[in-house]
């Protein structure tokens, strides 16, 4: 497992992984975590990584500590709105 942390967005990647493509995200219940855990599906229906928004509030402090220090969210702006020029 590989962890990811944006320090920039808050943001932290669990990377369950290394050789299978994402193809599907599902977002969990914004009631029961605030829409804040999104999964990431490969091909075959395995589950291959977890973003966390907020992940200082979300995660120990400890398990960030460890991370890798990398810019990981792309999710500024919704898929059909471009990004401003």
């Amino acid at each position: 497992m590989r962890i990811l942390y944006d320090r920039q967005t808050d943001t932290a990647y669990l990377q369950l992984s290394d050789d299978t493509e994402k193809t599907r995200t599902h977002a969990c219940d914004p009631l029961d975590v605030n829409g804040e855990i999104n999964l990431d599906f490969g091909h075959d229906g395995q589950l291959i990584g977890l973003e966390i928004q907020q992940a200082k509030r979300m995660l120990p402090e400890d398990l960030l500590a460890t991370a890798e220090r990398k810019r990981i969210s792309t999710r500024i702006a919704p898929p059909d709105v471009p990004p401003p020029a």
